[in-house]
């Protein structure tokens, strides 16, 4: 008897830290992620190429960030670009046009997407689902108006602002490196450090009694209203931090571009964080992530691809050019869009993922999460 005892106390044990470990399977993914994602892709049977990973990890913030909108708000916007670009402009030009330090231009500029961020949405909060979506697309282009103006010469018109590295990061063979106190140490840390904190601040905030009473706005505003919820209030704070990250993710661009241009303030950036999020899931945390790394990941290895070789490079048995075909490779991750979209909505190639690993779980006897 007192050995099945033992044996439903451990069992008990076990359960409580496999709980406690799904409670914080969101810090241990991300960490996860910025530790798997340099190597991974700098695999000679991968992409390899390291530093691709900065760009990803950019991109994966910065659709983190949009999607505090759009997935726990239910708020589209159609310019979440002007952000991004602020963050960058903000930073290249305190570095390159005012000779500030870092540390002084980069919160200067999330200083000013964030204060534009709140006062937008004040203006624009009460507006319908399209009018708010319209409303913020008309204010990135006219902030992508005034860049390409040119005013002052802070933005570098078409060109951009660029030469905005900072004095401690120093450039070898293509590869950057942080040299501070006599200590150098890999570029990519420190942009992963810069995305945990954010990404994880942006995690506690979804989780808090803020973050689910966003969840309450979106699934029945009229409800949410009847229960003392100020609607308008909160969707004013969700745009405000949405924002405020998006300009974060807009500073790590400038770090890794050495300046800023144009096309983080473009249409085409607010429409490809939209179908970032989408494809990977709007429902999820790690949604968005997953969607910009397979669209990230399918664009550079699509158009590196040429040549399938069957079964392995090391055994060539057949050969089979596909230069011709991959050069259309946005068909082929089009497609891929269309489905995720069509079986699942809002969950997206990582709800799918999920869906289908639960159910090989609980074939294989252990319970559904």
């Amino acid at each position: 008897m007192s050995g099945d005892a033992s044996l439903v106390d451990a069992a008990e044990r076990f359960a409580d830290e496999d709980s406690r470990l799904w409670r914080w399977r969101v810090p241990v993914g991300l960490l996860a992620t910025v530790v798997l994602l340099r190597p991974v892709l700098g695999s000679e049977y991968v992409l390899g190429y390291a530093p691709y990973a900065n760009t990803i990890l950019v991109w994966m913030l910065f659709a983190a960030a949009f999607n505090l909108l759009l997935g726990y708000s239910g708020l589209l916007s159609f310019g979440h670009a002007m952000f991004l670009g602020l963050g960058a402009y903000g930073t290249a030009a305190g570095i390159a046009q005012f000779e500030l330090p870092f540390l002084v231009a980069a919160p200067i500029g999330i200083g000013l997407a964030t204060a534009l961020a709140y006062l937008i949405g004040r203006i624009i909060a009460r507006k319908g689902e399209i009018y708010f979506a319209m409303l913020t697309l008309a204010f990135a282009e006219s902030f992508h108006f005034v860049a390409n103006q040119n005013y002052g010469g802070l933005t570098g018109g078409s060109t951009g602002v660029t030469g905005a590295s900072p004095v401690w990061i120093e450039s070898e063979r293509g590869l950057k490196y942080v040299v501070v106190g006599g200590t150098r140490f890999d570029f990519y840390f420190l942009l992963a450090a810069i995305f945990l904190v954010a990404a994880l601040s942006l995690w506690q905030i979804v989780r808090s009694p803020f973050g689910r009473s966003l969840v309450a706005v979106r699934e029945n505003e009229a409800l949410a209203r009847s229960v003392g919820i100020d609607t308008r209030q909160y969707k004013i704070w969700a745009f405000t931090f949405s924002g405020l990250f998006a300009a974060i993710a807009g500073v790590m661009f400038a770090l890794v571009n050495s300046g800023a241009n144009l096309e983080t303030l473009s249409i085409q950036t607010s429409g490809d964080v939209i179908l970032m999020s989408v494809l990977g899931g709007v429902n999820y945390f790690f949604g968005p992530l997953f969607g910009v790394f397979v669209w990230l990941f399918s664009e550079s290895w699509l158009t590196e691809f040429s040549t399938l070789v069957v079964p392995a490079v090391q055994f060539p048995l057949v050969r089979v050019d596909l230069t011709g075909v991959l050069s259309y490779w946005q068909f082929f991750l089009g497609f891929i869009f269309v489905v995720a979209v069509l079986l699942a909505p809002r969950e997206g190639l990582w709800g799918l993922t999920r869906s289908a690993v639960d159910r090989l779980y609980t074939r294989l006897g252990g319970e559904r999460r």
